[in-house]
């Protein structure tokens, strides 16, 4: 496929080639995988190719609470058409508790400056400790902020331009408050906003089993008490079998934790990107080799 004969042809096409000429290497949806594996999928006409945004993927990573943070900010419709509230949320990552929040009528980097400042003084966090990670919006790329977080020690990660999958935890959450069955199509007055999200705030930390945390409460694994009522379940779960084995013939169930580790962007393997570009050094059957092995790579040995 990287060949120079069926490099600009789908994998329908090079299928179709190949059995005319009496030959079979593999199906059509074989095809599709290794280019996939390989990365080499995409929307190849112009005219609806997106420009790159010419900015690095962010990668951030978290074995614990209070190492990154996700901030966003949402809009919340006010009284009458085209009024607008500000909902400012910073949630942790790891633990998925919101960990500092504020709604006002407008949105400005003072307000973010406020919300960082409260969140990680009231959190007790460490210089180099910290990773705070929002989109590219002004309140987060302003001098103010830049500042603050210079002195509070705290590294920034940005989103790329038009790409809402690198903040991916802020935008769940988003989601998760507006889907409540008791969210109003509008606030009346700012008042009624911050009296809805502060019950919100306490239902979502302390009442909801979030999925993304082994059915635990974010303030339970923000707090460190996830292992042990992890055990707990466990033993509920020991004695089930135990008082009536026949109900399970495939072994004990077995209590899910909650991840180890959380990322925004996790690379997928050492080789991610491996492509045929004109500055590669590379041409021909030399670079089809070097494409070939890289999705033999991805496959695993057993591919």
């Amino acid at each position: 496929m990287c060949s120079t004969r069926f490099c600009d042809l789908a994998p329908a096409q090079v299928y179709a080639t190949l059995l005319d000429e009496g030959r079979y290497v593999c199906s059509e949806r074989t095809m599709y995988r290794i280019l996939h594996e390989a990365d080499l999928i995409g929307e190849r006409r112009r005219g609806h190719r997106r420009r790159s945004t010419g900015r690095a993927v962010p990668r951030v990573h978290a074995t614990g609470p209070n190492q990154v943070w996700s901030y966003d900010i949402s809009r919340l419709a006010g009284a009458v058409a085209r009024s607008w509230f500000y909902l400012y949320v910073v949630l942790d990552v790891f633990s998925r508790k919101i960990v500092a929040w504020s709604i006002d009528t407008v949105e400005s980097d003072t307000v973010v400056k406020r919300l960082i400042a409260t969140a990680w003084a009231r959190q007790g966090i460490d210089a180099d400790q910290l990773t705070l990670h929002s989109d590219r919006g002004a309140q987060m790329t302003s001098t103010t902020i830049a500042e603050l977080l210079e002195t509070l020690g705290v590294t920034r990660s940005l989103s790329r331009p038009r790409t809402s999958n690198d903040n991916p935890y802020s935008e769940a959450n988003f989601k998760t408050a507006k889907y409540r069955p008791d969210y109003p199509a509008r606030f009346a007055d700012l008042a009624e906003a911050r009296a809805w999200m502060r019950r919100f705030v306490h239902w979502h930390n302390y009442v909801h089993y979030h999925s993304g945390v082994a059915y635990l409460h974010p303030v339970d694994v923000h707090e460190g008490r996830a292992s042990t009522i992890v055990t707990a379940r466990q033993g509920v779960l020991d004695a089930a079998p135990a008082a009536h084995p026949e109900r399970f013939p495939r072994g004990r169930p077995v209590a899910a934790a909650p991840p180890a580790e959380a990322w925004i962007n996790k690379a997928r393997h050492p080789v991610e990107k491996l492509k045929i570009t004109g500055n590669s050094g590379l041409t021909g059957s030399a670079a089809a080799d070097v494409q070939r092995h890289a999705c033999r790579l991805r496959q695993g040995p057993s591919g």
